[in-house]
């Protein structure tokens, strides 16, 4: 039997499909539905949903639309330094970034729901939409809500971020585990007067933690110069401050989180390394 193939033409249309389909419904957008049917699925082309398909800037204020693919965020992401546009070349291989919308990959079941950490070193707002209505909450109230299931039909539309200073540096690594599911992400932001880190922010997702602040971390870091001792030192407090959050203790867990976090540094600080 052929898989359906719907085509709404606004976000309420798409929001009364998504409350009757449920996790049957798979949003495409950019490409052709057909060559992507997954048995039992039901694929949902939103690229007719303008709004969906937009990366608008308003002053100082950048909105993305959820029905762009992870290929086109890669390539086309303004007013976040490179930040989310290297963060989906890292998560998304080639074969299939331009066939994830966002929309799919802040399922918090998705392989590619590591877009997230990005977004909450942005402080990120998501916009949902459902049936009923429509609100906009912080990154931090979606994932905490995402995780337990939002309303029935509702699915996020938008995310919106301020933009950030020319002055501010930026990175994002991601660690895929071996030999099973699962991913750690780390996503950095500082700036330098003098060789000297100013006003750090680390944020890192482990296995079992949805990504956090690591505050510990930003105090080892601020204030000092650019060495490998102190990438080493910030990526170590990081991963004892994240590791206390996890399910159970796990060394594994806590190489990876080290991994991601100085490698994020180390591509921030290369220039200014001693």
């Amino acid at each position: 039997m052929s898989n359906s193939v719907l085509t709404p033409k606004t976000i309420s249309e798409l929001v009364k499909i998504v409350a009757r389909k449920g996790k049957t419904a798979v949003l495409v957008s950019g490409v052709d539905p057909s060559d992507h049917a997954v048995a039992g699925k039901v694929m949902v082309d939103v690229n007719q949903i303008d709004t969906l398909n937009e990366i608008s800037v308003a002053k100082d204020r950048v909105v993305i639309g959820t029905g762009i693919n992870l290929g086109r965020l890669s390539r086309e992401a303004v007013g976040e330094n490179g930040l989310l546009r290297q963060a989906a070349s890292l998560i998304a291989n080639p074969l299939v970034r331009n066939r994830i919308t966002l929309a799919q990959a802040l399922d918090p079941e998705s392989p590619y729901f590591d877009i997230t950490t990005p977004l909450v070193l942005l402080d990120a707002k998501v916009r949902l939409q459902s049936p009923t209505g429509k609100r906009t909450i912080s990154i931090q109230d979606f994932l905490d809500q995402v995780t337990k299931g939002l309303k029935k039909g509702e699915m996020p539309v938008g995310v919106e971020f301020s933009k950030l200073a020319a002055t501010q540096k930026v990175g994002f690594f991601r660690v895929a585990r071996m030999g099973g599911k699962g991913s750690v992400s780390a996503a950095t932001r500082m700036r330098f007067v003098r060789n000297t880190a100013l006003d750090p922010e680390i944020v890192v997702s482990s296995l079992t933690v949805v990504p956090l602040r690591s505050k510990n971390a930003e105090k080892e870091i601020a204030g000092k110069t650019a060495s490998n001792a102190t990438i080493k030192g910030a990526a170590s407090v990081a991963a004892d401050e994240i590791g206390a959050y996890a399910e159970k203790h796990n060394a594994y867990e806590r190489t990876l989180i080290e991994i991601a976090v100085a490698r994020t540094l180390r591509d921030i600080m290369e220039g200014n390394l001693g």
